[in-house]
């Protein structure tokens, strides 16, 4: 063999064995665990947001693992939901194995929705959904292949026979940045996109039909807030930290509006701003925020998670703030709490 071409078999099987190390093995994915509520007919949801892991800093991530497996043993939720910036590593695989090892370990099922940096290290959101499809006790799903994101899913919620749905969590991705993000009119964050508001107008529909015309009681998971959010930092009843600007789309694609219409969804919780953690309600659909879970990114307040629990056939939901090192904080309950005195 001639020294050019054993130059081009050397890079060539470099190709190859590179290709073959930054690719997720395929195993079979796994059977998502049912869920329902408790006998005395209660469902806890603890949401983690913005972990930005990055398992390589070992002080930062192994306090943020100390944060969530404190609060997980705490609270002993019947669900975690990661609403986005969860690894923002460049071990993809190892960040995502160590952020959901405290769910695997207490055996507490989980479930994620994308934010606008977990696709940044080499992987698609759609390759990372299939990795995270093969670890146990996940209840995510791809979604539809033919609209917009990764992660469009509905989680139901059965009766404590486990026979019956009696409420529903509606998971989005919120996608990431505006094909122009430079351009000041068009705003540097994305939107939920048509397609996927016409699939979760189309699924609440078909639930409410099978509901014999009422509407499930409902929440809604996604990473970037809705324009909305802004609407409700003013209002008496909004309870919370509320210390940076709303970092929306400036494109208003109709969520919020296909929410008050379809009449199903009490609650939307959302992350990405890590100095705000308030939730306020808007035509009685509550706007939330997370609480910042991770360290190795900006944001002040105090590292932790929201907690929320909703109650057996009522549209009704109990809700705050909680963290390792303080009592918890800012508990509301939908609606009382909002009702505009």
């Amino acid at each position: 063999m001639c020294l050019k071409s054993l130059r081009a078999f050397q890079i060539i099987s470099y190709a190859i064995i590179m290709s073959l190390c930054l690719t997720f093995t395929v195993v079979k994915a796994q059977k998502a665990p049912a869920l329902s509520f408790t006998k005395d007919g209660k469902f806890k949801i603890v949401q983690f947001t913005d972990i930005h892991l990055k398992e390589y800093k070992k002080s930062q991530s192994d306090s943020v693992i100390n944060t969530m497996t404190n609060i997980l043993e705490k609270e002993k939720p019947a669900l975690v939901i990661l609403t986005g910036d969860i690894a923002t590593s460049e071990n993809v695989k190892a960040a995502w194995a160590a952020v959901t090892k405290p769910m695997i370990d207490a055996k507490i099922p989980w479930a994620v929705v994308f934010g606008n940096h977990d696709h940044e290290h080499g992987f698609t959101n759609k390759q990372i959904m299939e990795y995270l499809l093969t670890l146990p006790l996940n209840c995510s799903k791809m979604g539809p292949k033919n609209i917009s994101g990764a992660g469009n899913y509905v989680i139901e919620i059965k009766d404590a026979n486990v026979k019956q749905v009696k409420a529903l969590l509606y998971c989005l991705d919120s996608n990431a940045y505006t094909s122009e993000k430079d351009n000041d009119e068009l705003g540097e964050y994305d939107w939920i996109k048509f397609d996927q508001i016409k699939w979760y107008r189309e699924e609440s529909a078909r639930f409410t039909k099978k509901n014999q015309g009422s509407p499930y009681p409902a929440l809604a998971f996604f990473h970037i807030p809705l324009p909305e959010y802004k609407e409700v930092k003013g209002f008496s009843t909004t309870v919370g930290d509320n210390d940076e600007e709303v970092s929306s789309p400036k494109i208003n694609s109709g969520m919020y509006n296909a929410f008050l219409e379809s009449k199903d969804v009490m609650g939307v919780f959302a992350g990405h701003d890590h100095n705000n953690n308030y939730i306020g309600c808007l035509n009685n659909i509550c706007l939330g925020y997370g609480c910042k879970t991770g360290r190795d990114s900006y944001g002040k307040l105090e590292k932790g998670a929201r907690v929320i629990v909703l109650y057996e056939g009522e549209r009704k939901f109990d809700t705050w703030i909680e963290t390792p090192n303080t009592p918890a904080k800012y508990f509301v309950t939908y609606p009382e709490s909002f009702k505009k005195k």
